[in-house]
């Protein structure tokens, strides 16, 4: 089997060993107070909470002079409580059934009697947290197998009320998106700051901010016990705010039980939604299935009884599916590209259109296999560990989108990735509990060239995915290309890419519970590596504007680089203290950040010489103080009216963004334009590209490629010291309010301002540099007023700085002037238990962010949209010399346009039903979701400039945009799933066979459109997929 789980059965061990640590978080709690008939308080009451859920089958805990008690740390899963008191007759509490993070209050009356004397109370289980100031979700494997949706954390995820995923990985019908995307956000966080935890710790790559990314992780839903979706309020253990995802695996019993999932669907159970409309916007076909099916067996059981219990799996998962309006290209190696049935007008010449409209590409071939298996050991009385391993391998076998031709498009394929997790807990006494934990996450993959051409059309493996750097020597056609018109990429794929990441962090917890106070020291770290390295074909980039070449982009590359986590340490303490009514949450957490480069060594590459650099450290390092204050109070003795409010200072999340930033190899100039006026007609810039002045077709380089000057610099007061990292100050006012013993309305109003972000000054071309500009929008119904109104605050450098070496200067953006990031909204949520296993949920969340930077856009070269995710502030066209997948984007120049956005509030509403029909064992459930759609923009190449500026533009590629961002959005998206179940018996077995309707409307909204200003304008790229059927089976031992 090899060294590595050798190596990580090692690690897991000595985390125990030496570093123990665990995230209680996941963990649900049961409090209370016990009277007496007379309502005076009883102090030694002995408390039991027992469960089939706990391996060691029981707590015990006393109550407090002031008759409260507190049973902390139990999974999820129905209790039984018994109180027990010498002169007092015993009272059982039956049907309480818990979810994790959920504080279940048990109050009880004792009468004087025998102690053999008992009675059993029966009653609805607590739907209102009296005590928890967090906004959470919690689903239960139950209802992950009654709804229709997909069957991963993010389907799961986005049926809360204000959970967004970003509308570019094209929704999900069905399960269609097959784990595509796996970043969320709400309440203006950022998707990439994410956290993904696993039994409490997380699994997040080292790649950039370490929030929300991993490619090749498939979790197991069969071995699933239950997920919760934290969105605001989070405890001191927690680093960031926003979506927290935390899935919990099921442990096994003592009973042996098994579980076989599978669900199939393909092209001839879907139905066309390309409507009129759409057709008279120029779309010939949609988004569509090809094959969809999944496979999913389980086992759990005792290996020896009350002593070592087992559950694990399998899960198999192929998703594919065709793109609207994406089709096999003619002639991959043709210089120009149209998108039109007609043809284009090129340079006075009708060019044919590029496709071939008989063979639809097919993307997203996605092929998830995965293995799990938890062991659950009670060592002894006091002793738990829990041990946990799952191996994925995921491929992508076309990675294409609405941006690129089949040919440029990547396939993605992983090694055998793994999570490894080990923790222990030990009940040291009924008042003192110690909790541990390690995780190791390892992931490798490649996303490498599809192959092309007549002859291989589908041959993925033309490139060999262990040596990407054999590419730059690839043939002209490869030459990846973009065609300004109609926002396209062609010719190859942007880039080839290889990437490792190891990830390690530990967990330790010590609990002291009293009656009144749940006391909690703790401490997490992380550290690990990042591997990047990127190849692109030839090291170039060439752009076109309606089939006339207008510049082209030369790379620094193949670049490979690497970074380290030193460590990312949290250590917090923190309190819940019940005073009769009112229960405080209070703790601080303090925050230490540390990251470096190593030295490295770079060969020769195209353009660039061989070049060496030094270790980087302290890249950054951070430390933060974040307190946290919450307090909920309770209106009434029957837990009706609860009111809560939060505070709290949270950190962006980040592993090696920042020390990738500031890593020499990416801080040298990595690409520089030139202009190219193809004189020849050949469409093949005749130049010596190596000469970076002048000459031939080409004009002189942009900036010096590749040298060994760093050409950005970082404040050293940005990157270390307190309290400078990129934060988010969060606040909460909410109310919950029980309407029935089975209902339960929640109300919340909640405010995030976001700080400490970056801001990049260019100090080689300051305001100075830039010659104005303005542009007169076109006349167009659909734009602003009608169009015609002139615009202005757009500029081009100066053709005196073009070439000048780049001198950046990336500092607080707070120490150039005020800069307002804040986002304001509300939520209102009612959850509903119906008599016969029948629940059902439906809520809003409405907000906006409010961002403006007008005070600092003349210091710092930025502009519209913040990008704070990662701590920088990224504004307006600016991208600089880097390109997208989606095409190139202008210079930064200092201007105030569009530097103020208060969007409009966006309403998110969200819900689900399941319910037990009366007849023949059928099960009814549906879900739904309205969400806001797209936004629209107008972005045009900036061909009014040059007659504005009396001379050329520096970067032909400049774009103008006619509508301020975040302030216009296309029709909202209306999305319905419906599920209908029936249930057959045989014994232990239960079979259920289901049949679900994705889709029920036959909706067609965009999810994405076309911004580009153009004969195509809002032209949809990705629509919502067709009305799809799936049938599936379920069976249950």
């Amino acid at each position: 089997m090899g060294t590595r789980p050798l190596l990580v059965g090692l690690f897991c061990l000595l985390a125990l060993t030496l570093l123990p640590s665990y995230a209680s978080g996941q963990n649900a709690e049961i409090s209370g107070v016990v009277r007496d008939a007379s309502g005076g308080v009883l102090p030694g009451v002995a408390v039991e909470a027992s469960s089939p859920a706990l391996i060691e089958k029981a707590r015990t805990v006393f109550t407090d002079g002031q008759g409260q008690f507190r049973v902390i740390a139990l999974q999820a899963g129905a209790y039984r409580v018994t109180f027990a008191l010498a002169g007092f007759g015993t009272v059982i509490r039956e049907g309480i059934t818990l979810t994790s993070s959920f504080t279940a209050t048990v109050n009880v009356t004792m009468s004087v009697g025998a102690l053999q004397e008992s009675v059993t109370v029966s009653g609805e289980s607590p739907l209102v947290d009296v005590q928890t100031t967090s906004q959470k979700t919690a689903l239960r494997t139950e209802l992950l197998n009654e709804l229709p949706t997909g069957r991963s954390f993010q389907n799961l995820a986005i049926l809360v009320p204000g959970v967004q995923i970003p509308l570019s990985y094209g929704g999900d019908v069905g399960g269609s998106g097959g784990n595509l995307w796996q970043t969320m956000k709400i309440h203006g966080s950022r998707d990439d700051q994410m956290p993904l935890l696993l039994n409490g710790m997380p699994f997040n790559n080292m790649n950039n901010t370490g929030g929300g990314y991993n490619h090749t992780y498939s979790l197991n839903t069969g071995t699933t016990q239950e997920m919760t979706i934290t969105t605001s309020g989070s405890t001191p253990e927690a680093r960031t705010s926003g979506v927290v995802a935390n899935t919990v695996s099921k442990e096994g019993g003592n009973r042996f039980n098994a579980y076989l999932f599978g669900e199939f669907s393909g092209s001839g159970l879907q139905s066309n939604n390309l409507g009129s409309a759409l057709k008279a916007q120029g779309l010939t076909a949609v988004n569509h299935i090809k094959q969809m099916y999944e496979i999913n067996p389980t086992a759990g059981g005792p290996l020896i009884k009350d002593r070592l219990w087992f559950y694990g799996g399998y899960r198999g998962l192929l998703n594919t599916h065709y793109d609207a309006n994406s089709y096999e290209t003619i002639n991959p190696g043709a210089p120009q590209y149209c998108s039109n049935p007609s043809g284009c007008l090129y340079q006075g010449k009708l060019v044919p259109d590029s496709r071939n409209l008989t063979a639809q590409d097919y993307a997203g071939d996605t092929f998830n296999r995965s293995a799990t298996l938890n062991l659950t050991w009670q060592i002894n009385s006091k002793n738990k560990a829990n041990f946990f391993w799952h191996l994925t391998r995921r491929n992508l076998l076309n990675d294409s989108s609405v941006t690129q031709t089949p040919e440029s498009s990547s396939y993605l394929y992983s090694n055998p990735d793994y999570i490894a997790q080990a923790s222990w807990t030990n009940p040291v006494t009924s008042k003192f509990l110690l909790e541990a934990g390690a995780t190791m996450a390892n992931e490798t993959w490649w996303w490498v060239q599809r192959g092309w051409g007549p002859d291989q059309p589908r041959n993925y493996g033309i490139l060999d995915g262990q040596d990407i750097l054999n590419v730059t020597n690839a043939p002209p056609a490869w030459i990846v290309k973009y065609e300004l018109a109609n926002s396209t990429l062609y010719g190859a794929n942007f880039v080839n890419e290889r990437a490792f990441s190891h990830q390690y962090n530990f967990r330790f917890a010590a609990n002291y519970v009293t009656g009144s106070h749940a006391i909690k020291l703790g401490m997490q770290d992380m550290f690990g590596t990042r591997q990047f390295t990127y190849d692109q074909n030839n090291s170039q980039y060439w752009i076109f504007n309606q089939g006339a070449p207008l510049g082209l982009y030369q790379y620094a590359w193949p670049l490979a680089d690497a970074e380290h986590l030193k460590s990312a340490l949290g250590v917090y303490a923190q309190d819940r203290w019940t005073i009769r009514n009112l229960t405080l949450n209070y703790g601080v957490r303090l925050d230490y950040h540390n990251a470096y480069v190593p030295a490295q060594n770079a060969p020769a590459i195209p353009f660039v010489p061989a070049q060496s650099y030094p270790a980087l450290t302290n890249a950054p390092n951070w430390k933060d103080i974040n307190p946290r204050l919450g307090a909920t109070y309770d209106l009434g003795s029957k837990h009706s009216t609860v009111l809560r409010v939060n505070w709290g200072r949270y950190v962006a999340s980040e592993s090696t963004a920042t020390a990738t930033a500031n890593n020499p190899i990416n801080t040298r100039v990595i690409s520089a334009f030139r202009t190219w006026t193809d004189t020849s007609g050949n469409y093949f810039p005749d130049c010596t590209l190596t000469n970076t002045a002048a000459n031939g077709e080409c004009g002189a380089l942009s900036a010096p490629l590749g040298q060994t000057n760093i050409t950005t610099h970082w404040n050293p007061a940005t990157l270390n010291g307190w309290g400078v990292r990129p934060s988010d100050v969060e606040l909460l006012l909410g109310v919950q309010q029980k309407l029935t013993e089975r209902a339960v309305l929640d109300m919340q109003w909640t405010r995030h301002s976001f700080g400490n972000m970056f801001a990049t000054q260019y100090l080689a071309t300051p305001a100075s540099a830039y010659d104005s500009y303005c542009v007169t929008a076109p006349v167009d119904s659909r734009l602003p007023g009608g169009g015609g109104n002139q615009i202005c605050g757009f500029a081009d450098l100066k053709p005196a700085y073009f070439g000048i070496t780049p001198n950046n200067f990336v500092t607080s953006a707070d120490s150039l002037g005020k800069v307002i990031d804040v986002y304001t909204g509300f939520d209102v949520n009612l959850n509903a238990r119906f008599a016969g296993s029948g629940q059902g949920s439906i809520g809003v969340s409405s907000g906006r962010e409010r961002t403006d930077y007008c005070s600092i856009a003349s210091l710092a070269q930025i502009g519209s949209n913040t990008d704070t995710s990662a701590g920088k502030i990224y504004l307006g066209n600016y991208v600089g010399n880097n390109i997208n997948n989606s095409g190139p984007s202008a210079n930064a120049y200092p201007s105030n346009l569009y530097c103020s956005v208060t969007p409009p509030f966006q309403p998110d509403w969200k819900g689900l039903v399941s319910y037990p029909l009366p007849w023949f064992g059928l099960r009814a459930s549906a879900t739904w979701q309205n969400r806001p759609g797209p936004q629209i923009l107008a972005s045009e190449a900036a061909v009014q400039a040059s007659p504005a500026l009396g001379r050329a533009l520096s970067s032909p590629a400049s774009l103008v945009n006619f509508i301020a961002p975040n302030t216009l959005f296309d029709p909202r998206i209306n999305q319905v799933d419906v599920r209908l179940a029936k249930s057959l018996t045989f014994g232990r077995t239960r079979v259920q066979l289901t049949a679900s309707v994705y889709n029920l409307t036959n909706t067609n909204a965009a999810m994405v459109i076309n911004n580009q200003y153009s004969a195509t304008w809002l032209q949809p790229k990705i629509i919502m997929q067709g009305r799809l059927i799936k049938f599936g089976f379920q069976l249950d031992y």
